[in-house]
């Protein structure tokens, strides 16, 4: 797992044990040094941008400035490169970096940056810097603005990176003897579940996020400042289900989340 806070500052936002989702990507027009770039840009895990030797740059250009606070980057083979996340707030002002990750392993990456003062950061212009790019690729950059969930996770939670999934085929002998197992599948699984969320602010805030569900995939931090391994790319196979808890105003709501095995 990869999760670079150092530029965060929550002031007006909430908490940094709160969970972090951007789910709602800003699209733009990609360049970037080696071969296909634009691969990068959207849903697909399988394709992939193939960096050149040296240094690599990758850019994300937004047809007008936009709030970006949240980087995520996925499946990719960084372990070991220095990546740095920079913006500037339109086509000629020179970049101002947001992140600096040296990358330790090749689980998902999340870059989560503000102005200082608690308010996302105004871009036309997103960039990913990697220092080496000699026999690497990344599946997914995605950038914006994230949902901040308006209450904390409670006892039970499981961090995702922590819970896998693999699925396989076991292989016997004529005469019954275990002689392998082939992997079919690999992922992570876990389950996220708030609960007293007011209603008006799941209608303004969740609802929107889950109307693309199950059809869209996601980044999420469950836990930004406690569990810096709950980190994922994600997505789910069923529509949210919220619910009243019959407390006041007050709403509960569960994903159950698959997340790419890196």
């Amino acid at each position: 797992m990869t999760l670079s806070t150092t530029s965060y500052t929550v002031a007006t936002n909430e908490p940094l044990n709160h969970a972090r989702i951007l789910w709602d990507m800003l699209d733009g027009t990609v360049t970037g040094d080696g071969t296909n770039p634009d691969f990068a840009a959207n849903d697909y895990t399988a394709q992939r941008w193939t960096l050149a030797a040296g240094a690599n740059d990758w850019t994300l250009t937004l047809a007008a400035a936009a709030d970006v606070d949240t980087v995520f980057i996925s499946a990719h083979n960084l372990s070991g490169r220095t990546v740095v996340v920079s913006t500037s707030p339109d086509l000629v002002t020179a970049y101002t970096d947001r992140a600096t990750i040296v990358v330790p392993d090749n689980s998902t990456i999340a870059a989560l940056f503000n102005d200082g003062a608690g308010a996302a950061i105004s871009a036309q212009r997103i960039k990913v810097n990697v220092s080496e790019g000699t026999g690497n690729v990344v599946g997914i950059i995605r950038a914006g603005e994230a949902l901040q969930m308006q209450r904390s996770f409670y006892g039970g939670y499981a961090p995702i990176r922590l819970n896998r999934v693999t699925e396989g085929q076991q292989s016997f002998s004529e005469t019954g003897q275990w002689i392998g197992r082939t992997e079919k599948r690999r992922a992570l699984s876990t389950s996220y579940s708030w609960s007293h969320l007011t209603a008006a602010w799941y209608r303004a805030n969740f609802d929107p996020f889950a109307k693309t569900l199950p059809l869209k995939p996601f980044g999420i931090v469950g836990n930004p400042s406690r569990m810096a391994e709950d980190v994922a790319w994600a997505w789910v196979q069923d529509d949210p289900a919220p619910s009243n808890m019959g407390i006041r105003d007050l709403m509960q709501v569960s994903l159950n989340v698959t997340g790419l095995w890196e």
